[in-house]
């Protein structure tokens, strides 16, 4: 299927895959999409300006930082990175037909004709997949082509809810562009006295044409003077900013010519400098609108399906939708005179030279007469030069599987460094990030679906780095098809994935497997644990996670994400079985659980961990404290000697012997020795795991039992090795 993206400032339209169905998603086929003038334009014009050759200072002031912070490496994959550059999804608004739906979406059917909003989601493409709560029915398939502008027109009408408008006010519109006009028309309809300001001529016209009262040159010094006389020397009750400028002197205007106590409604992208008087003077409300209303920008609502109640919320995004689809089908909001030009996907920069040019205020995408792109066949050429050749020791083909940031700046650099290791193929649901990602690393094979590169037989080796609730899955998949699996932690995120795991691990001998454990990898450890071999007395150890807030409507707070105490504290209970070379005989948990939102007990909690050699292990984990004071230290103590490690940039003993200390110009957690580890082995007739299975099978235990703990506030426990 055809998708349009922005790419260093040009836009392209490439073949990419069908979408991913999500529970609470719904799967479109695209006949219409409307093009947003100012966000899509103003977006294209910040891309061109932002090559790396603009803000010179700016750039080499980042560069030296970079250097200064994270090293050559890092700094030379961020400037390759900037001048390849990355690929943008354009357009939010559409209409077509469901085609499926997931198994939680509850008031779209197959076959409906529907509304699509949303950035990231209701895209210029021949399939989108967009969140339940981001869609709406059309009652009327005629409508289907006026229903495309749905996300302008919710805009537009948030807006106008915001003014809380009533029969018979004043409401001045300065800006008449896509909303604007949409905006005139809704106040129209509220039986408001419209006034409309703007500096093109044609757009005055068709704002009178659609119901405007008055309209004036936004140039006219006369302006104030006119709207004063109109209002009796009052001035309008409202005026809603629906321009997009980076003068301050739009919103001034707007004060100007509300009334005492009036409203200014900001809907547009406008500069904010304002001066006290006469906003002072007046007590004037200003009000900003975000988008199409209520549940824009929540992952809860949009992303999870979870409705605000009605009698509390009576306006959400999705209600302002479905009240926008009525006044269309009603004929009561006209968009016909709004569609200048209409365009095929292929034809989509005449549409966006039309608008530049000021002879177009909106361009319509139309899909209906084109032939669709076939969606099985995500990388047809690749697929032909990879089909049927057997796996080769000297040339292990890996496939990444989610293309995040630790995927893309961590472990994708290192595996590209490796002698006999290439970068096959990419699987991302997001498609802009898949094609950044396979650009910057020459990959020829994306996808947004892992068992679509799996059967394919286009990679030997699948390097797993999604959100953490799929990870079980999309290693028992691989594992299946014979693919060997380095997994980034966790492991698991509950018991019952843990239970299909490691009875998939039993079953086969010297399975291919690994999980990102790599703190026992780093450098520094290996230099401990070659200290600790001629201990006497059990460690005690103490390790304190300095780990920063992350907030709740961050992903890795949800159940994709499990928290961040199996997300991230596993790590550290791998290094205490690595360290004590010893099993856990109880664990005591003490978290915070105080009521308080923003506090989790997953973030903020002491674990410690009796092991059978005597030793006992700690680890402090909080989200409470300040950046600076770093982010990981551990303290190690045996045989009357201490050892301290800082951040995995400094290693001090007290008590060790001379040329025992060391520091880093960078911090060394082993990820890339662990890699090389791993992908050794592949290459052994015998794969030996880096990390004993049965350890990762404990760690697993061990970490879903000290969450459980935490989230009931604390407590302890007698740990059984059998």
């Amino acid at each position: 299927m055809r998708q349009l993206f922005l790419d260093r400032g040009m836009t392209v339209v490439k073949e990419v895959c069908k979408p991913l169905l999500d529970d609470h998603m719904v799967l479109v086929e695209v006949h219409y999409s409307f093009v947003s003038s100012g966000t899509e334009l103003a977006t294209i014009a910040q891309t061109k300006n932002n090559t790396i050759f603009k803000s010179v200072p700016e750039k080499v002031k980042k560069i030296m930082m970079s250097l200064a912070s994270k090293g050559a490496q890092e700094t030379s994959r961020m400037i390759k990175s900037q001048i390849k550059g990355e690929f943008q999804s354009l357009g939010y608004s559409c209409s077509g037909v469901v085609i499926a739906v997931g198994k939680k979406v509850k008031r779209i059917k197959t076959n409906d004709w529907v509304a699509c909003a949303g950035a990231g989601y209701a895209h210029h493409a021949d399939i989108v997949t967009v969140p339940e709560n981001l869609v709406v029915r059309i009652n009327n398939k005629k409508y289907v082509r006026e229903a495309s502008i749905t996300t302008l027109g919710a805009i537009a009408l948030q807006g106008m809810r915001r003014a809380e408008l009533q029969i018979g006010e004043f409401v001045c519109v300065l800006g008449l562009g896509l909303i604007g006009q949409l905006t005139v028309q809704l106040a129209k309809q509220a039986g408001c006295i419209v006034i409309g300001i703007d500096l093109i001529k044609e757009r005055l016209d068709l704002a009178k044409q659609l119901g405007a009262d008055f309209v004036y040159d936004g140039v006219d010094e006369e302006i104030q003077r006119e709207v004063l006389y109109l209002t009796n020397h009052q001035g309008v009750d409202a005026t809603l900013i629906t321009a997009t400028s980076d003068s301050d002197a739009i919103v001034q205007q707007s004060i100007e010519i509300t009334r005492k106590k009036g409203k200014v409604v900001i809907v547009g992208d406008v500069g904010l400098n304002l001066k006290r008087n006469p906003l002072y003077s007046k007590e004037i409300d200003m009000l900003i609108s975000c988008s199409y209303g209520p549940g824009r920008y929540d992952v809860e609502y949009e992303q999870h399906g979870k409705d605000y109640p009605y009698g509390y919320v009576r306006w959400t995004e999705n209600r302002n939708m479905k009240t926008f689809v009525q006044l269309v089908e009603q004929k009561k909001v006209l968009i016909e005179p709004l569609i200048g030009k209409e365009v095929t996907l292929d034809e989509i920069n005449k549409g966006y030279e039309a608008i530049i040019s000021k002879k177009s205020i909106g361009v319509l995408l139309n899909y209906e007469g084109e032939k669709k792109s076939k969606t099985v066949d995500c990388s047809k050429k690749s697929i032909e030069s990879y089909l049927f050749k057997p796996a080769k020791k000297d040339n292990i083909r890996v496939g990444v599987v989610g293309a995040g940031g630790f995927a893309k700046d961590m472990l994708m650099p290192a595996i590209e460094k490796m002698k006999g290791v290439n970068l096959s193929a990419v699987v991302d649901a997001n498609t802009s990030r898949a094609l950044t990602v396979s650009r910057l690393y020459g990959m020829e094979n994306r996808f947004v679906n892992q068992s679509d590169m799996l059967q394919n037989n286009l990679v030997d080796a699948v390097v797993i780095a999604s959100s953490h609730k799929y990870h079980c899955a999309q290693a028992l998949e691989a594992l299946k098809k014979g693919k060997a699996v380095f997994l980034e932690k966790p492991m698991v995120t509950d018991e019952v994935q843990l239970e299909l795991l490691t009875e998939v691990l039993k079953k086969q001998k010297n399975v291919p497997f690994c999980v990102d454990y790599n703190r026992g990898f780093s450098p520094f450890i290996q230099k401990i644990k070659h200290a600790l071999k001629k201990r006497n007395s059990p460690l005690m150890i103490n390790y304190r996670m300095n780990a920063g807030f992350i907030p709740k409507e961050h992903w890795v707070q949800t159940d994709i994400g499990a928290g961040r105490l199996i997300g991230e504290a596993c790590h550290v209970f791998d290094l205490f079985y690595d360290l004590t070379q010893s099993q856990p005989t109880a664990v005591s948990v003490d978290s915070m659980l105080i009521g308080q939102e923003s506090i989790f007990p997953t973030d903020n909690f002491v674990a410690t961990i009796s092991f059978e050699d005597g030793s006992v292990c700690s680890l402090h984990y909080t989200a409470l404290g300040h950046e600076k004071a770093g982010k990981e230290r551990i303290e190690i103590f045996f045989d009357s000697k201490t050892i301290v490690v800082k951040d995995y940039k400094e290693l001090i003993g007290y008590g060790m012997p001379y040329g025992f200390n060391t520091s880093l110009r960078y911090p060394d957690k082993g990820h890339n020795a662990l890699l090389k580890e791993f992908f050794y082995q592949l290459t052994q007739e015998k794969f030996v795991p880096p990390i004993p299975l049965s350890r990762l099978e404990d760690v697993a235990k061990m970490t879903l039992l000290i969450d459980k703990l935490a989230c009931d506030g604390g407590g302890s426990q007698v740990v059984n090795n059998k």
